[in-house]
């Protein structure tokens, strides 16, 4: 692995590069629409996440458009740089005409298609307003329903995927999901503990552990199995470069499992502990930060930040393999 890191071309580094703004831009549409459904519920049941529950849309609404639009962009890139690394002609050949028409006709181009697309369905609906009822607010989560469907199904054509059968196929792209749910989620999860009072977080972090149970339980399933498909013999792990790329990136998910469980079993539940009168957290985090940061929504919320940089390294990982590494 060190050698084939060492021999990385600058075509490859812009590849490396550009995937990894791409599973940004997935994990926060992705992310952002779990934050979503988490919101819509809490308003049908008169349990907003905030007083101002149709700000926090907007900010779910924003954080899912930001990724939107680094994801079309990183997907055109992207594109744009396979182009010129097929035709070996330097930068020039990124603009080749011949090589630009041949990789759009191939699955390269169709899962840009569908990435583009799922990333434009993803910006339609960060532009509609998402009230508890009404047909807009069915509209917003049916585009993004029917835009995760095709960030997911992208990822089915290309690189080792293509050559699975429908059943592999299948797991991919729940993994996708999985994964991008959660490590989307990751962010409006901190920007929300610097903005709700102890109470209001302990609701919304107890809702997230409920649902993070089903998707850690699909990410491991599915990524075993896939696993299982990929690997003939467990010397392919340590034998070869790809093998031991996946083992870094399964320590770090490791890693990011047991900070969850921190959350989940201490820090949520510690919530209840802090010796704050409801409605009193904003004040004392505006009049004593640095008491503020003391206290267990500090510590969560730092957890969650360093959560937030395993998750990254995670996604730079996972643009290695897809992009240098590939089994």
């Amino acid at each position: 692995m060190t050698d084939t890191l060492m021999a990385i071309s600058l075509f490859d580094t812009f590849g490396i590069s550009t995937k990894w703004l791409i599973y940004i831009g997935v994990a926060s549409s992705l992310g952002g629409f779990l934050m979503m459904l988490m919101n819509v519920r809490s308003m049908i049941r008169h349990e907003p996440i905030e007083s101002s529950s149709a700000a926090d849309v907007d900010d779910f609404s924003g954080y899912m458009r930001k990724g939107a639009i680094i994801g079309v962009l990183a997907v055109t890139m992207n594109f744009f740089i396979q182009v010129g690394s097929f035709a070996e002609t330097g930068l020039a050949g990124m603009w080749d005409p011949l090589m630009t028409e041949l990789l759009w006709q191939s699955a390269v181009g169709g899962s840009v298609s569908w990435r583009i697309a799922g990333f434009v369905l993803v910006l339609l609906a960060t532009f509609i307003p998402v009230n508890p009822r009404g047909l807009a607010r069915n509209c917003a989560l049916g585009l993004l329903l029917m835009a995760t469907l095709c960030l997911a199904y992208s990822f089915t054509l290309i690189g080792h995927c293509a050559e699975m059968d429908d059943l592999g196929k299948w797991l991919v792209a729940l993994h996708v999901v999985a994964i991008g749910a959660w490590v989307g989620s990751l962010i409006p999860l901190w920007a929300l503990c610097g903005r709700l009072e102890a109470q209001s977080l302990k609701g919304v972090m107890d809702l997230f552990g409920k649902l993070a149970i089903y998707i850690v339980a699909m990410v491991v399933i599915t990524g075993l199995i896939l696993l299982s498909l990929l690997f003939q013999s467990l010397s392919e792990f340590i034998d070869t470069g790809y093998g031991r790329a996946i083992l870094t990136k399964l320590f770090i998910i490791l890693v990011i499992l047991a900070l969850a469980a921190l959350h989940k079993f201490s820090l949520v539940p510690n919530l209840d502990d802090n010796g704050l009168e409801p409605g009193a957290l904003a004040e004392k985090l505006r009049l004593k930060p640095k008491q503020g940061e003391a206290n267990s929504v500090g510590i969560l919320q730092r957890s969650i930040g360093v959560e937030i940089f395993f998750a990254a390294l995670i996604l730079i990982t996972t643009a290695v393999l897809s992009t240098v590494l590939g089994p």
